[in-house]
């Protein structure tokens, strides 16, 4: 194939190509298919024609006076046909791309035979009447061609002809051919009353014309009716005209129904719609409360309190037009037949009882509140007895129920203490005695924060495990006492280490230390002379340090080859160290004596010339050394000793000093003198100190400094260190610290203070001068910073009390009963007992309370309020406006009685606003029939009752 030629004859618009079938010969013929009527499209086909012809154009034509004429824009294989084609004869040309042309046998289009349904008027029925100034509208008048062509709406244009009819003949409206027309506002009155139309459609040439619309009337006649209908539902502004509330509802629903059919301008012509809306929402109000009552018998029990709550609440809203549904009062009546006032003599007693119940779980012994259930079981069982009484009763009565506030702490104080009890889970078995003693020192804790009446509901085998857990770490108390007490005597260390020994003794030294530093703080407390273990660790630390440097001259001096020099050296050096200790210190240095036993062996050379004075230099070498026994000497022996071991070494020739090979001796001595001197300096200043507490601190300064001196030192200055300790001022002033201590663990027995806030005042003002040295003796003051605290809440407390118990007693009750049992045993019992008198007080004013709950409660008798209601209400309101603050509070139903002073007060202006039923007085008598009918049920039956003569 040629694809060229293929391509080219492609680009051709319109070009059908016809399929060349083997052995056939035949005519080639164009033909038309398709109804030939107007909107149906026809067909060109080719027919016949040979293999490979391609047809690149069509051409339809009319044929019109013997000729062919081109219709314009048709130029395709399909042709639809237009309405100017009715009546016309059609024919079709195709073109091959050789030029070939074929042309169709002509057909005749047939005329269009229209035909036209009778139109109506939108929203309009047979039956129904339009108003002057509605518009009307036509719908219907459909178009179509009796033999099937398709008319689109588009092809038809409609006219319109209205009529109206005079005496028996219509007359054409003039000036009005469109599909809707607006009813003259003066129709009636120009007798124009019927209205008629008929549609013209026409489609191209052809016209077709609609039979008549049924008449439509003009009339008002249905408006009046709608309006006096509506005017007939109510007989005056407060009450409707209605017999039976199911014809009345079915009327309203009906005339509603008319309204919605009416035209929009018809409904502006209802001027008293409002009556029947209001008409369709009270009935709408009255058939859910009937439908309310009705379901009464599906409420459950639990909910059908508040449901009749609800209900009677929803009916006393209704106004009185709104109540005039309510045909003789059936709906009203129903309802309080439902409603029971809480006034039963029976029921009042019961409340009452229970009262008494609750009063009954406390007891009051020794100016202290406790429960009477001395146990957690039994005043459980009498909560849970109490509670299900009050279930038992209905609603109104149970908040009737009163001191509730006792009941309500009941429960707290157990669930406290269940509270309290779950602490113990953490003490098991396997608890370590610090974790013990932790875990005990959590629980004593929330212990001291019980008050009186829940310290005595904690059952007394948790205390006993609270105080084997407090105890846990006894033994290891004793343990660590008695080692320490091996470690360190009065003055001296109980040991003698050895090379084999030290590490043992310091493991076991950090071992207490470690020890200790487990135990919880009351504990620490018991541990005797600590502080002097943490000396011992310190000076075992610095005696290792001079034992290893003896060590060291040991192996120097065990090397062949070391100088003279370096030997003397390393041996001066580590005795210097060695004499910077202290004597205990000092005793810890096993190999010291071993060190002193080998000083250095020191050659003097002087070219072989000796000195003259060379005895002499041996012979003060020789006094020298005997300083290195201290002991040997007092200070003033040792003084006078190196003061003339010093002349005496000045008095040698140069050549000479060098014999004087331990010269180092001297001079450390004499800085041992200089040391002492300084000291003794200290300790005359605390001997001349005449004031006791003065000296007692210039004491303690040179204790402290004698502490650090080294061990020759110490020896030389202890003359006169003992000295100043033997004989230091007697201050006869000086605080007992056993007397303070046994003072503090007297101020508390069986969780009480057994002592005045006064008394822990003193206490507090005795510690509190202490030193800090004897404030670390007292092991017990814990105990006084506790009570300290406690003096502090009960002093607020006090506070309150003087201001308040007299204006609001019932709140510093709340508050004493929130104080702890030991913060309240520091309250006097004066006080106690006048917070106790004012509580007993209090429960027996609930009496008087509930006496005002059913008066108040006998306001109402069967929904509606007593005859005597105003006389009974300023009686009650004399008798309530005595209650105390607190007594108030107790009468729940206060509401109830200024809702009643306010509806006697609404009725009362209503009244105010009467006047007779007279001419001229028509717009006040209209007012007050107005505020007349918004009074509830209840209200307008009070009204009734006290102003009987204005109905």
């Amino acid at each position: 194939m040629n694809k060229k030629y293929l391509f080219t004859v492609a680009a051709i618009p319109a070009a059908f190509v016809v399929p060349a079938v083997a052995g056939a010969e035949e005519v080639t013929t164009l033909t038309i298919t398709g109804n030939p009527l107007v909107g149906v499209t026809l067909n060109a086909d080719l027919k016949g024609a040979p293999a490979g012809t391609y047809i690149k154009s069509y051409q339809w034509y009319y044929v019109e006076g013997g000729s062919n004429k081109p219709i314009p824009s048709s130029t395709e294989a399909t042709f639809k046909l237009p309405v100017e084609a009715e009546g016309k004869t059609v024919l079709v040309e195709a073109v091959t791309t050789t030029d070939t042309k074929y042309t169709s046998s002509p057909i005749v289009v047939p005329e269009l035979s229209l035909k036209i349904e009778k139109p109506s008027f939108e929203g309009y029925g047979p039956q129904n009447n339009v108003l002057p100034g509605d518009t009307v509208k036509v719908i219907g008048a459909k178009v179509t061609d009796t033999k099937g062509a398709v008319i689109q709406s588009n092809q038809i244009t409609y006219s319109y002809e209205w009529f109206y009819k005079t005496g028996d003949v219509f007359t054409i409206i003039s000036g009005v051919n469109t599909e809707s027309y607006t009813i003259p506002k003066d129709a009636l009155e120009t007798n124009k009353k019927d209205i008629s139309v008929r549609v013209i459609a026409k489609v191209g040439t052809k016209r077709v014309e609609s039979d008549f619309t049924e008449v439509l009337t003009v009339s008002k006649q249905p408006i009046e009716t709608l309006v006096t209908s509506i005017t007939n539902l109510r007989k005056s502004d407060s009450k409707y005209q209605v017999t039976d509330f199911a014809s009345f509802e079915a009327n309203v629903k009906a005339l509603e129904t008319n309204y919605q059919a009416l035209s929009a301008t018809a409904k502006a012509s209802i001027t008293n719609y409002d009556v029947l809306k209001r008409a369709l929402a009270d009935v709408e109000a009255i058939s859910k409360l009937n439908k309310q009552l009705d379901n009464i018998k599906t409420v459950e029990q639990k909910d059908l309190a508040k449901y009749i709550s609800d209900l009677e609440a929803s009916y006393d809203k209704l106004d009185l037009l709104q109540r005039s549904l309510d045909v003789n009062d059936t709906l009203y009546s129903g309802i309080k037949a439902l409603v029971k006032e809480p006034s039963d003599t029976a029921d009042l007693a019961e409340v009452r009882r229970i009262n008494n119940e609750i009063v009954a779980l406390l007891n009051y012994d020794s100016a202290l509140i406790k429960y009477a259930p001395n146990s957690v079981e039994a005043l459980q069982l009498a909560v849970n007895k109490i509670e299900a009484d009050i279930a038992k009763l209905s609603k109104n009565y149970q908040v009737a129920v009163q001191n509730q506030t006792i009941l309500k702490d009941a429960k707290q104080d157990l669930k406290k203490i269940e509270q309290f009890i779950k602490l113990f889970d953490k003490l098991t078995a396997n608890t370590t005695a610090n974790k013990q003693v932790t875990i005990a020192k959590s629980i004593r804790s929330s212990y001291e924060k019980l008050t009186y009446k829940q310290l005595l509901l904690v059952p007394n085998d948790y205390k006993v495990k609270l105080l084997n857990a407090e105890n846990a770490e006894q033994d290891m108390i004793d343990r660590l006492n008695a080692d320490i007490k091996s470690y360190i005597g009065d003055k001296q260390y109980q040991i003698k280490p050895t090379a084999d020994t030290w590490q043992g003794y310091v493991n076991n030294i950090n071992k207490i230390v470690s020890d200790y530093k487990s135990l919880t703080k009351n504990s620490a407390a018991k541990i005797i002379d600590y502080d002097r273990i943490l000396i011992m660790q310190k000076d075992f630390k610095a005696a290792e340090k001079v034992i290893k440097d003896m060590d060291g001259y040991k192996k120097l001096a065990n090397t062949a080859g070391v100088t003279e020099s370096k030997l003397k050296t390393s041996y001066s050096n580590t005795l210097k160290a060695y004499n910077k200790l202290t004597t205990l210190q000092q005793s810890l240095v096993y190999n010291a004596q071993e060190f002193l036993n080998s000083s250095p062996t020191i050659t003097v050379g002087n070219n072989g010339n000796e000195p003259t004075d060379k005895a002499d230099a041996e012979a003060l070498k020789v006094k020298i050394q005997a300083f290195t026994n201290v002991t040997s000497y007092t200070f003033t022996q040792f003084e006078a000793e190196v003061e003339e071991a010093t002349k005496q070494y000045k008095k040698l020739s140069s050549p000479a000093r060098k014999y004087v090979t331990n010269y180092d001796l001297l001079t450390t001595a004499t800085k041992d003198l200089t040391g002492v001197r300084a000291f003794h300096k200290k300790v005359q200043a605390a001997r001349e100190e005449l004031d006791v507490a003065k000296q007692t601190k210039k004491i303690q300064s040179v204790e402290a400094a004698y502490a650090k001196l080294p061990a020759n030192q110490q020896h030389l200055a202890k003359a006169q260190y003992e000295d100043l300790l033997n004989n230091r001022l007697v201050d006869t002033t000086a605080p007992d610290i056993s007397k303070l201590i046994q003072d503090i663990a007297a101020i508390e027995t069986d969780d009480l203070y057994k002592v005045s806030i006064q008394d822990i005042q003193n206490l507090a003002n005795q510690y509190n001068k202490l030193s800090s040295s004897d404030k670390k003796r007292v092991t017990n003051a814990a105990i006084l910073t506790a009570a300290i605290a406690d003096v502090k809440k009960v002093e607020s407390f006090m506070k309150q009390y003087d201001k308040s118990f007299a204006s609001n007693p019932t709140t510093v009750i709340k508050a004493f009963a929130k104080l702890t049992s030991k913060q309240m045993s520091l309250v006097s019992e004066n006080v106690r007992q006048q917070i106790i008198a004012k509580e007993k007080e209090l429960q027996q004013a609930n009496d008087i309370a509930l006496t005002l709950i059913e008066d108040i409660n006998s306001l109402v008798q069967n929904g509606d309020y007593i005859v005597t209601l105003e006389a009974k209400v300023a009686e009650i309101r004399t008798a309530y406006d005595k209650l105390t603050a607190s007594e108030k509070s107790v009468v729940k139903n206060y509401s109830k009685l200024t809702q009643a002073e306010n509806d006697l007060k609404k009725v009362a202006e209503v009244h105010a606003l009467y006047v007779p039923d007279t001419n001229g007085n028509e717009a006040a008598r209209k007012a007050w029939q107005t505020a007349y009918g918004k009074l509830s049920k209840k209200l307008e039956n009070l009204y009734k009752n006290m102003y009987a003569g204005d109905l």
